[in-house]
């Protein structure tokens, strides 16, 4: 499971995500060998306060998922809102595929092109969170945390989509940590504030493990600025 948080949902679901390797194909003989393999994302999840755990089915699709964050998100129905699944992938962007049943089956994953991926990849993170009032968009918004740069783990970002369900809604990044950085967690904190745990250095994106803090500015004309402490 993870690298990264589980969330609990408005009905009370734990959710935790996770990704596995799924054999495809096998070669027959004596002792039958997988000879294909695939990643695939997936969630567990607790209707019971984490008394008994259950496995929802695999992420499938055109493109493949691994490790995974999921964030809960208002649905074009106001009455089903959709789990939100943001998946690490091999093709030069991140991939997302949407729940309607709270986490027990996906709808097939898709490309997102506006958020990018390093070759091989990389963990991010992802959150949803109120929407600030007065901005008269979606009442939810989502917050990404990955590395900007496409070309290897480096210059750790935040993303900001204020219309969850359009994947061209993703946002320019803020730059958090300039340099070599990879594996991020975010948080949704009291009082408006968000942390993020990351993985970071000076020459290599694995030598130190920084926390930060900081707030998402709307107030000048409705521009949306961050703030970092």
């Amino acid at each position: 499971v993870g690298p990264g948080h589980g969330i609990q949902l408005d009905s009370g679901r734990l959710v935790v995500p996770a990704y596995t390797y799924y054999v495809h194909g096998r070669l027959c003989g004596v002792v039958p060998l997988p000879c294909s393999t695939r990643q695939h994302s997936l969630v567990f999840y607790s209707d019971d306060a984490g008394r008994s755990w259950h496995k929802g089915a695999l992420v499938v699709g055109g493109e493949q998922t691994g490790e995974c964050q999921v964030a809960e998100i208002p649905g074009s129905d106001a009455h089903q809102p959709l789990l939100y699944c943001n998946a690490r992938a091999p093709r030069g962007c991140r991939a997302v595929a949407f729940s309607t049943d709270r986490g027990s089956r996906f709808q097939r994953s898709t490309r997102c092109r506006a958020l990018g991926e390093p070759p091989r990849g990389c963990q991010g993170s992802v959150v949803s969170f109120t929407a600030p009032t007065g901005t008269g968009e979606s009442p939810t918004w989502l917050l990404y945390s990955h590395p900007t740069n496409r070309h290897r783990r480096s210059d750790l970002g935040v993303y900001l989509n204020p219309s969850p369900l359009d994947q061209a809604g993703w946002q320019h990044p803020w730059v958090l940590h300039p340099g070599p950085a990879a594996y991020s967690d975010l948080a949704v904190c009291p009082g408006g504030v968000f942390g993020c745990l990351f993985e970071c250095g000076t020459t290599s994106p694995c030598e130190e493990i920084a926390f930060c803090l900081f707030t998402l500015d709307t107030s000048k004309h409705g521009e949306k600025n961050l703030k970092v402490s």
